[in-house]
């Protein structure tokens, strides 16, 4: 295209060179006065074929121009089919001068950045950091990795992070084309960013999934092994209170250590089995009502205030084992307890819709760094000193045998809200909650 614009042009301004030096020798023939040596029907002659090479000029320059005229037309309809595509992508976009200057960028890329209607033409992403401080940071790193590519000289792919002004944790999988001038100076650089967000927290679930898997493996070959001999000696000991001889108070630890071990086995075969118990309906409020009812006591020991926002959900039930559901509230809201150790709030918040039930927990306590909260789930990953991990743990994996999900959010020094989504039927009438 380049060089069919380039020989229209030079074949115009060759006509147009024809038809100047046409005048300038007609110029210079007049003021000579040759044409008063010549005869008349000579000087028609000539006059003649000035005319005749002049048309003929001015008609090749006419037919130049408008194929110089339907190049242009094709070209700007080829931008615009160019920028169409563009503008229809739902991908970041970006062209940059050598000198890193935005030449321009799709709608997309310009709502990300939070740059619509604002004059980013021309400006490097260290400036226009300036203009959206919120993303000062990451378009340092862009700096960063577009050096990087041209000093590498070829297509580069990476992956890149960032929070957005929402709130979204953004993940793209971007790759940057450096252009080059035929004498190795830096032309352009194209940059293409597929949000890959929505994969990233599949594959993060998916990895949750197989870990919980192998945990319930090895969870349930445990059980097994230690239940047994469990049993038996669970059964010495209940003999050995019968005799006289041994200390009362010494069996009595006995018997209290080891049921605690049965408490943490029959934890790791909760963990061990997603298949639910006993499947019935019940409301989810009520099952909050109940757990509140028996832990507002430990709570105001530490001087610690629930509250609950009232909501409808009267003909609006959750089907699967009860017991497991209050399980779960019961440890989010010890752990809520225990996050906080000056007073403080818990605000429990349903919301009822025609499809599920969203359910959040939110405390005022000391919050969870960003490095760790991505690992409270996993089984055996715990903070406490006496904690075995399996809390959250056994948590994620009642919530998923519900068919729903269990997400946190926290801030540290602010808090942390954990929230429970599960599906919802409607009936008229739930049994009451024991």
């Amino acid at each position: 295209m380049k060089l069919l614009q380039s020989y229209t042009f030079s074949q115009i301004k060759g006509l147009l060179a024809a038809i100047a030096g046409l005048f300038l020798v007609q110029i210079v023939l007049i003021l000579s006065g040759i044409y008063e040596w010549l005869p008349a029907e000579a000087y028609i002659i000539i006059e003649a074929v000035v005319a005749i090479v002049t048309l003929v000029i001015g008609y090749l320059i006419y037919q130049r121009s408008n194929a110089l005229r339907n190049l242009f037309k094709e070209m700007e309809e080829e931008e615009f089919k160019m920028v169409a595509l563009i503008q229809s992508m739902p991908d970041f976009v970006c062209f940059k001068d050598g000198q890193g200057r935005w030449i321009r960028t799709n709608d997309f890329g310009l709502e990300l950045y939070g740059l619509k209607g604002e004059p980013y033409i021309g400006k490097t992403d260290h400036e226009l950091g300036k203009i959206n401080p919120f993303f000062q940071e990451a378009f340092d790193y862009c700096m960063d990795t577009d050096e990087e590519t041209w000093q590498k000289g070829e297509t580069v792919r990476t992956e890149e992070s960032f929070f957005i002004e929402t709130g979204e944790y953004k993940s793209f999988d971007v790759i940057k084309v450096p252009i080059f001038y035929e004498d190795g100076t830096r032309k352009a650089l194209i940059t293409l960013g597929r949000d890959i967000s929505q994969q990233k927290s599949a594959e993060e679930q998916l990895l949750r999934r197989e870990k919980l898997a192998v945990a319930g493996e090895l969870a349930s070959g445990i059980a097994h092994e230690i239940k047994n001999p469990l049993t038996s000696l669970k059964g010495f000991v209940q003999l050995m209170k019968e005799q006289p001889s041994l200390p009362k108070e010494n069996i009595d630890i006995m018997s209290s250590e080891i049921d605690r071990i049965y408490a943490i086995v029959d934890e790791l075969l909760v963990l061990s089995k997603p298949e639910l118990r006993k499947k019935e309906f019940f409301s989810l409020c009520d099952c909050v009502g109940y757990v509140i009812n028996f832990m507002k006591h430990q709570a105001a020991q530490k001087d610690i205030r629930i509250l609950v926002e009232k909501v409808d959900d009267s003909e609006k039930f959750v089907h699967g084992d009860r017991n497991q559901v209050i399980q779960v509230f019961i440890n989010l809201i010890k752990n809520s307890i225990e996050a906080m150790d000056h007073g403080g709030e818990i605000k429990i918040r349903p919301r009822v819709n025609e499809k599920e039930v969203h359910l959040e927990i939110e405390d005022t306590g000391q919050g969870i760094p960003q490095e760790i909260i991505e690992k409270v789930s996993e089984p055996f990953y715990t903070t406490k000193e006496k904690g075995m991990g399996l809390g959250l743990t056994i948590c994620h994996k009642i919530i998923q045998a519900h068919d729903g999900e269990l997400s946190f959010r926290s801030e540290p020094g602010k808090g942390t809200t954990a929230t429970i989504t599960l599906p919802v039927t409607i009936r008229k009438k739930a049994l009451p909650v024991s």
